[in-house]
């Protein structure tokens, strides 16, 4: 793999609908959630919807977006802090 590539994962649909997912980064426009759950994923359509677990809040995004390895991680993980 080149070193300039993104890490990309195999998703497999049928599995994706109750999925936990882990963002490396805060999402744009959110309130610091890290922590998601999918909660609708329709076969027709290639965006997927996640809900913040902190806050109950809903996002779009690209069924894509979860394939960036180094943008998410599947299930809910302990994420490093920065040192202060």
């Amino acid at each position: 793999m080149d070193a300039g590539q993104p890490l990309k994962m195999r998703i497999q649909r049928r599995f994706l609908l109750g999925s936990r997912w882990t963002a490396r980064q805060p999402l744009a426009d959110s309130a610091g959630e890290c922590h998601f759950e999918v909660v609708a994923a329709p076969r027709a359509s290639s965006t997927i919807t996640l809900r913040a677990v902190l806050t109950d809040r809903t996002y779009a995004l690209p069924l894509a977006a979860l394939d960036d390895a180094d943008a998410w991680l599947l299930g809910w993980q302990s994420l490093p802090t920065a040192d202060p």
